[in-house]
């Protein structure tokens, strides 16, 4: 649409224009409206998200010590074995 055919039209008012608005306003406040939503479902779980990992690490610092499993001995060979 050119400029000269926009101020031309006879039908478009000012009220017209402003329900166009309107509606552009209507339809921008519920996408912010979801989008309030989304982020906020976003941080609750965020926030439990953090708390599961600070209780993890409160766990594990307050655990007592677990002692590393020695390594299995393996059996020498004798030699009379290494003999025959």
């Amino acid at each position: 649409m050119r400029t000269g055919e926009r101020s031309a039209a006879p039908d478009r008012g000012s009220i017209a224009l402003r329900r166009t608005v309107s509606e552009y306003r209507a339809t921008a406040e519920e996408q912010a409206a979801r989008v309030r939503e989304e982020i906020e479902a976003a941080l609750v779980q965020a926030r439990g998200t953090r708390e599961a990992i600070e209780q993890r690490i409160a766990d594990q610092l307050h655990a007592p010590p677990v002692s590393p499993t020695p390594a299995p001995r393996r059996k020498r060979a004798t030699r009379r074995a290494s003999r025959k």
